[in-house]
């Protein structure tokens, strides 16, 4: 499915939750409606996040409706005030749901956060600076996609590695999605590395949780200074070591460390740091390498490991080739 059909299928989901919300706080719903909705939640578990997403921004709106009247003072034409009456609490649901249905797409952009892209090209760094204090910085050939919420602030992470300085905000936690795992903090500093489907977390400053949604709720790990995660997708379990959050930092500060790395996994990082891809055999993938390499000049970096390997050279415009 592609991005825009998800998210249509995403919001037509949303469109029905808010619809049955709407249906079971009426005034009218009867024991039939509450037993239609009891088997559409039954059906999929997407139907029962949607709903209780649903829910929740109900409740958000009906807290916040004097805050957010004036964004939508447009549309008051064509929003039914609410009865004077003492109103039950769901029936305030109901109706700040009713609200959501007319003024859909701005509010739940504003309880979700509008999705923001951030990407890098091959042999690009980039730093971010999020509106809540947060700060990324990205390696090449990255892509972040960023939401800030009202409940929380979402990251989806594909192939990439970034550095995360995340602001301290307990009513907001920072969810970041990566792989089959959710990284979870309120304020910390940690690198994620994301490479083909291994998933590597070193923390620098205070604490992270990891889950694996596909396990429960219960974390897998809680991780602090000085100790790091390495997972590879689908696999039941994850590797915790305690480490020097330095190296996995090192490269922000243009260097690559390698202990008792393998060729393979050397180029293939190199290859996203330089637009001159790097060329090696597969004989030549399992050989193994310890040490820094600076990372400012293709060209050294090249001899340096033709140099460590007793490899030749041989350039073209297209490429660089290790025999």
């Amino acid at each position: 499915m592609s991005g825009a059909d998800g998210m249509k299928a995403i919001d037509a989901l949303r469109d029905e939750a808010v619809a049955w919300l709407v249906r079971v706080q009426s005034d009218q719903a009867s024991a039939d409606d509450w037993a239609a909705l009891t088997a559409w939640l039954e059906a999929s578990d997407d139907h029962l996040a949607a709903f209780e997403e649903v829910e929740s921004l109900a409740a958000e709106l009906t807290e916040r409706a004097s805050e957010i009247a004036p964004a939508v003072k447009p549309a008051a034409s064509r929003v039914v005030p609410l009865r004077r009456r003492a109103l039950p609490v769901w029936s305030a649901a109901a109706a700040a749901a009713a609200i959501a249905i007319v003024v859909g797409p701005m509010v739940w952009r504003g309880y979700r956060g509008t999705p923001t892209v951030y990407q890098t090209r091959l042999g690009e760094t980039r730093e971010v600076a999020l509106a809540d204090g947060t700060h990324i910085r990205m390696d090449a050939a990255s892509i972040l996609e960023v939401q800030l919420g009202w409940r929380a602030r979402r990251i989806q992470m594909d192939d990439a590695q970034a550095t995360f300085d995340v602001a301290k905000d307990p009513n907001r936690p920072f969810l970041i999605s990566v792989g089959d795992q959710q990284v979870r903090v309120v304020g910390t500093e940690f690198n994620i590395r994301h490479y083909d489907k291994t998933v590597r977390v070193t923390v620098r400053r205070g604490v992270v949780e990891v889950r694996q949604p596909a396990l429960g709720p219960t974390p897998v790990a809680r991780l602090v200074a000085g100790q790091s995660l390495s997972h590879v997708e689908g696999a039941p379990r994850s590797v915790q070591t305690s480490t020097d959050p330095g190296l996995a930092f090192a490269w922000t500060q243009g260097r690559m460390v390698c202990d008792d790395e393998t060729l393979g996994d050397m180029v293939a990082y190199l290859n996203r740091r330089y637009p001159t891809p790097i060329r090696i055999s597969p004989a030549l993938a399992g050989k193994r390498f310890s040490g820094v390499l600076e990372l400012g000049d293709q060209d050294l970096v090249v001899k340096r490991l033709a140099g460590y390997f007793s490899l030749s050279v041989h350039r073209t415009d297209r490429q660089i080739e290790l025999r």
